[in-house]
């Protein structure tokens, strides 16, 4: 491969990313999330346990890379929001099990629908974009 096209393939992958850091989020978080009153980390504890079924809070802080005690606080904002349901763990009566409510679940399923159809939007923009750089 030519030099100049090498740069180029850099280039587009550092647009990229910070199109994907940085706008990608802020729109979800504006367009989708802002509707449902949930913040983005709240969404991903809400994906993970609409995706994966019943989870402990410990299981959520691994699979999600965060600390114990932010698990704790998402899980509270969405408890009282309705979106999860806690319960007593029968195998260890010091821990609890989460699931998502079915209002969790209309809320998961209504967001990841925006979700899917911002990204497939942004997906055709990218293409564009590509297409005319080479």
């Amino acid at each position: 491969m030519e030099k100049d096209k090498v740069r180029q393939l850099i280039k587009s992958y550092e647009e990229t990313y910070i199109f994907v850091t940085r706008q990608l989020h802020d729109a979800i978080a504006e367009q989708i999330l802002g509707k449902q009153g949930i913040s983005f980390e709240q969404f991903l504890v809400l994906r993970y346990l609409a995706e994966h079924g019943e989870s402990s809070p410990n299981d959520l802080a691994t699979a999600l890379s965060m600390h114990k005690s932010a698990i704790t606080a998402k899980i509270n904002r969405l408890f009282e929001k309705y979106l999860v349901h806690r319960m007593k763990n029968v195998e260890d009566k010091r821990g609890i099990r989460l699931t998502v409510t079915d209002n969790g679940e209309k809320v998961y399923q209504a967001c990841e629908q925006k979700l899917e159809e911002l990204v497939s939007n942004w997906l055709e923009i990218l293409a564009r974009k590509t297409a005319n750089n080479f």
